[in-house]
């Protein structure tokens, strides 16, 4: 390839660098951006003569933030591929499948909230007894919907939103870049696992484990990305959609915490993994898998440096929080 012609060149596929790489800078993005939020809430209430919290609490300025973060996300996914030369449709956003197996996406997007969530209830109940501080949903908050209004607005910000961009990075490219580099059930794993730790959150880092090895498991079953987008989405919606019907008609899934509620939620995380298990052996058997050639044969330094700065910030986190 003469050097007049290799500017055209272009990849169809991501590394493991690129994964690390992705991964570094969906972790210091939002950083980033709720520093320049938070220096213009503390100006709008200098100026307003209130105080900063009334703003950054505010509906409308988190709708704001959920926006750009994700305008920052998209924008970090085609910039990227612009400057490593990467085919955009590296990410495998494939809308050819059958009606029957977005039908089936579906389900499974259902049956893992339902067969998740209880369970999620367990891990709760074991952080509030070690007495780590857990969060609780502002009266007024995006995901604590009072009204239509708010909920419309956080069906957009919240669930349609980050389905698209959270994906675009995290399925898209980190766990397609590891393939690259580990076989299918390393890169599902430690995918889910850089999905956790985007969270930076100890009681939010079990859920997103769970529920991203499912979607990550699913992109490769399915050859598509849109299949994780699509439970993510449900996923968001549906915690949305309970909430806000809880709010105005007082209905509740909650569970009494009793010892049947421990068990409850075991059987259902066990018939869950049952399930998908069927899907996966009866249904799946057939698909044929796409096979990624293995473009490295050690783990790019970016790998890492990613974790380990989500580590580190997970663990100041972690400790601020108990200490606070």
């Amino acid at each position: 390839m003469n050097k007049n012609t290799k500017v055209y060149d272009r990849r169809n596929f991501y590394n493991d660098g690129d994964s690390g790489k992705i991964f570094l800078f969906a972790l210091i993005l939002p950083i980033l951006l709720s520093l320049v939020f938070s220096l213009i809430a503390n100006l709008i209430a200098g100026v307003n003569n209130s105080e900063a919290t009334d703003i950054t609490d505010s509906i409308w300025f988190n709708a704001v933030y959920g926006v750009v973060t994700a305008i920052c996300y998209v924008s970090l996914y085609l910039i990227y591929n612009k400057t490593q030369r990467i085919e955009y449709k590296a990410i495998n956003l494939n809308f050819k499948m059958k009606w029957y197996t977005y039908l089936l996406i579906v389900a499974i997007g259902i049956i893992s909230l339902f067969g998740l969530q209880y369970f999620i209830g367990v891990i709760d109940n074991i952080l509030k007894a070690i007495g780590f501080p857990l969060e609780g949903g502002t009266t007024e908050s995006l995901t604590n919907p009072q009204s239509f209004g708010i909920f419309a607005l956080s069906v957009v910000v919240t669930c349609i939103i980050p389905a698209i961009t959270e994906e675009l990075l995290f399925r898209g490219i980190i766990l397609n870049g590891l393939r690259t580099r580990f076989n299918d059930v390393q890169a599902i794993f430690m995918s889910a696992f850089m999905f956790a730790l985007m969270h930076q959150n100890l009681q939010q880092l079990v859920y997103p484990f769970l529920l991203g090895s499912i979607m990550a498991w699913l992109v490769l079953r399915t050859g598509s990305l849109v299949s994780s987008i699509l439970v993510h989405f449900i996923n968001n919606f549906l915690v949305i959609l309970f909430t806000y019907l809880q709010n105005i008609t007082s209905f509740s899934l909650a569970l009494p915490n009793t010892w049947w509620f421990y068990l409850i939620a075991i059987l259902l995380l066990g018939v869950t993994v049952a399930i998908i298990y069927i899907i996966d052996r009866f249904y799946f058997k057939h698909k044929s898998k796409e096979e990624v050639e293995k473009t490295s044969t050690k783990t790019s330094i970016f790998i890492y440096i990613s974790i380990g700065v989500a580590l580190a910030m997970m663990l100041f986190i972690t400790l601020f929080t108990f200490l606070a």
